[in-house]
């Protein structure tokens, strides 16, 4: 019977701790994607996804294990009401050699205020570039490698825990820029 109980409800029917609300996009118990945190191999290739806005700029980083081809968010930066330099630091202060991509309409904004604000990074020393705004895309994306074990958060990745929105643009995001790192 505990087989046929979704992993998602587990918690909820057993314990009465409420799992998903009704917006819920991915029906996927925690357990199944949340690790804990573990020293990253350098050989391992990096990359970032970066949301830019005034409320909150968030920024995750994952790395690849090419051999099993899981994707592990290790990292993450998300702060409100600042700066693009405090940005840049924060990501520097990373590996300056990590390359990274923005969702192209940053600040909840034009494209072409997206793409101003690229550059804004790109002269500031970052190596960006505009992630596919795919929403349904990016969805479908973080869906595959979830279902399929191939994403795991670390546990210490609080903001990316608590911020839904994330889960679809990021994911997404970073399995294209993956397919683009030699």
């Amino acid at each position: 019977m505990w087989k046929s109980i979704p992993s998602f409800q587990r918690d909820a029917r057993t314990r009465g701790i409420p799992q998903l609300g009704s917006g819920a996009i991915y029906k996927i118990s925690d357990e199944d994607i949340l690790c804990k945190p573990f020293d990253i191999p350098g050989h391992w290739p990096r990359v970032y996804g970066m949301d830019v806005g005034w409320n909150r700029t968030a920024v995750i980083w994952g790395a690849q294990d090419r051999e099993s081809g899981i994707l592990y968010l290790y990292s993450e930066h998300y702060r409100a009401h600042d700066e693009p330099h405090i940005h840049v630091e924060a990501i520097k202060q990373r590996g300056s050699w990590i390359p990274g991509v923005v969702d192209p309409a940053a600040r909840g904004r034009s494209q072409r205020d997206g793409t101003q604000l690229l550059e804004l990074y790109k002269k500031a020393g970052l190596d960006l570039e505009p992630a596919v705004n795919a929403v349904e895309a990016g969805i479908f994306a973080c869906e595959q490698l979830m279902y399929g074990g191939r994403l795991k958060v670390f546990t210490s990745l609080s903001n990316w825990y608590s911020e839904d929105s994330m889960r679809g643009f990021v994911p997404g995001a970073l399995g294209k820029a993956f397919r683009a790192v030699p």
